[in-house]
């Protein structure tokens, strides 16, 4: 028994130390083969898929750069326009500050020197207004976006803070980019050149602002009620659209 015992032990590991057949061995490199051929096409099916995703990204900021250069025109076309307007607007009050400075028979010195100063200021603020608006022209050169565009309620609420904190150096950019918002939002991405009355009355309106309800959003569109005014008790609705992953105003 002992002596069978120790045949078949010898007979096993004789077949163990043989190893695999040289046909399993065969089949076992085909295997191998077709598991390297799977993962370098999966791998080239990976990079195909990249190239693709990285073409249409190229393509779609393409287009959106040439709408970005279109609205850019229009808005310098649309700025142009006020600038004629206010370089006229300038040239008539030279004109006529200078018959005011004509001698007059029967008016007093202190009525003349109260329309000169009356008339010099409303030259200087002419004067200040024309420089914002070409200071304004000069920045549309520059494409400038930031975090709190990135939902249509961080638009507003940043309109609001920032009516608040007087400052409102940012409202230029908020601006559909394609210019094919209303004339109605010009009046928040032309902030900063309005006259200080304007201003005060912009601030006035949107300080104290809040959104109302929820907001409505549907794809690369967004409604949004708000209320605004001094005492906050005038309700709006602004509609804005999202360009290039970014949110912008549209319309009051």
């Amino acid at each position: 028994m002992k002596r069978i015992y120790v045949t078949y032990l010898f007979i096993a590991l004789l077949i163990a130390s043989c190893g695999k057949s040289a046909k399993e061995q065969q089949l076992e490199n085909v295997k191998k083969e077709l598991e390297l051929a799977k993962n370098q096409l999966t791998l080239k099916e990976k990079e195909e898929r990249e190239k693709v995703k990285q073409l249409e990204l190229a393509q779609k900021e393409e287009e959106h750069q040439q709408k970005w250069n279109v609205g850019k025109k229009k808005k310098v076309t649309q700025l142009n326009d006020l600038l004629q307007e206010a370089s006229t607007a300038l040239s008539t009050a030279e004109l006529e500050r200078t018959q005011i400075n004509e001698f007059q028979i029967g008016r007093s010195s202190a009525t003349k020197e109260y329309e000169l100063r009356n008339q010099r200021k409303k030259i200087n603020d002419l004067a200040s207004y024309i420089k914002k608006i070409k200071n304004t022209i000069a920045e549309l050169e520059y494409q400038k976006t930031f975090e709190f565009q990135s939902s249509p309620e961080s638009v507003m609420n940043h309109i609001f803070e920032a009516a608040k904190k007087e400052d409102i150096s940012n409202f230029k950019y908020l601006c559909d980019p394609y210019s094919e918002n209303d004339s109605d939002v010009n009046y928040i991405c032309y902030a900063e050149i309005l006259l200080e009355q304007g201003k005060k009355e912009l601030i006035a309106n949107f300080s104290n602002g809040r959104i109302i309800g929820e907001s409505k959003i549907e794809n690369d569109r967004a409604e949004i009620e708000f209320a605004y005014g001094p005492n906050s008790d005038r309700l709006e609705k602004a509609n804005l659209i999202k360009r290039n992953e970014k949110w912008y105003l549209m319309s009051f």
